[in-house]
């Protein structure tokens, strides 16, 4: 199961923007509001280092964009699909990775490392449209499936991760906003 990281990004770039546009009414007819295409595009920056034991760069990825193109696309997987992160970390013989999330309002830090038990931990921090972020996701070493926990801003997180990892390894996976 591939967990869409880059659906929360692109809803924080559109909660940033100021929500999301009217919805068409379907038929169109009286009293349906007019929709305009969306034309203006926040910009988004995205800086990723990977590092190895030694806490040496072993690679590095930049993109930014307002309308992504092709070039973009490693920056985009990267941080949209923990498969794509964690073999782009270990296909440059890393161990943990750093990336940078950069929009108008805001940004976020996340780190992703391998813990102990072959889990990895992607842990996101930051600031977006005045709001402070904590979450993060404790992942299965391929990436298969992974369990999102948030603790809303505060500070420490342990235990949060901890119950996510539980759930994780008993296999009662909640992604809901109650099961985290």
């Amino acid at each position: 199961m591939r967990i869409p990281t880059l659906s929360a990004i692109a809803l924080a770039a559109l909660l940033a923007t100021g929500g999301v546009a009217e919805a068409q009414v379907a038929g169109g007819g009286a009293g349906a509001p007019s929709v305009s295409p969306v034309t203006d595009f926040p910009l988004v920056k995205v800086d990723a280092k990977v590092f190895d034991a030694a806490g040496t760069t072993v690679k590095t990825l930049a993109c930014e964009w307002t309308e992504p193109e092709d070039d973009d696309m490693p920056c985009i997987k990267f941080q949209g699909d923990p498969q794509t992160a964690f073999a782009t970390i270990e296909e440059a013989g890393g161990v943990s990775a750093e990336k940078t999330t950069t929009l108008e309002d805001g940004s976020t830090t996340s780190v992703y490392s391998k813990r102990a038990d072959g889990t990895w931990l992607i842990r996101t921090r930051g600031t977006v449209g005045g709001k402070d972020m904590h979450f993060g996701q404790v992942c299965t070493a391929d990436g298969q499936k992974c369990q999102m926990w948030d603790v809303e801003g505060a500070k420490f997180a342990r235990k949060s991760v901890r119950a996510a990892a539980a759930k994780l390894k008993s296999g009662k996976i909640d992604n809901s906003r109650k099961g985290r």
